[in-house]
């Protein structure tokens, strides 16, 4: 009678706390996959023109202890896309991205910034459009294109990006602290706080 009451099916008895592990756990993995992460830096800072903050500062407050892993991965992929552009622009400015720009109107743009870079503000404007919540793209280009020196880029990119992500790590730090205290479920969290930011984002797109 033992041995058939050990073998016989348990009914299942929900547990809040699995289920509310279950729905974080997107967030969790995310916030933990530094190359993840790196890739995501590494395509904001190439071709998606949508800023990488709308994903990244939501998991930096949901997991304010990795908030500073967080930004030091997204730190390392800003700076190898940047520097993939900056070859790009380098090496193959008049077979691709003359062409390129001009099919997507961008050429105009591209020269303003181009002859920003060719006076004696390379590094102060390589450092303020990092720096601003804009795309780069047509600046780490124009910077390899008029064959800026790369040490000075890299400097400019690390400096800029270094303190907008790790001072927004810190920030997510003391927030999202204070956040936890809440009990809110970190999957709901993250989620709320993407959609408000692309929404902002979206908004700003408009004006």
């Amino acid at each position: 009678m033992a041995e058939y009451q050990s073998c016989a099916p348990r009914p299942s008895i929900d547990n809040p706390e699995q289920k509310s592990s279950e729905r974080e756990g997107w967030t969790s993995h995310l916030s933990r996959s530094r190359r993840g992460l790196a890739a995501l830096s590494f395509a904001e800072s190439t071709v998606v023109p949508i800023p990488l903050e709308t994903i990244v500062v939501p998991l930096m407050v949901g997991h304010p202890r990795r908030a500073l892993k967080i930004a030091l991965a997204i730190w390392l992929g800003c700076l190898a896309g940047a520097t993939f552009f900056y070859g790009i622009g380098l090496l193959l400015a008049d077979p691709v991205v003359h062409p390129v720009l001009r099919a997507v109107g961008l050429e105009d743009d591209f020269k303003k910034i181009a002859d920003d870079l060719s006076g004696n503000g390379f590094f102060w404007t390589i450092f303020l459009v990092s720096f601003s919540p804009v795309p780069m793209q047509l600046a780490t280009l124009g910077a390899g294109t008029v064959g800026g020196n790369p040490l000075v880029f890299l400097a400019a990119i690390a400096l800029s990006r270094g303190l907008r992500y790790f001072g927004l790590a810190f920030l997510a730090q003391v927030v999202g602290t204070r956040i936890a205290h809440l009990k809110i479920p970190k999957g709901w969290l993250v989620l709320s706080i993407t959609v408000l930011l692309l929404a902002g984002w979206g908004l700003m797109q408009l004006v």
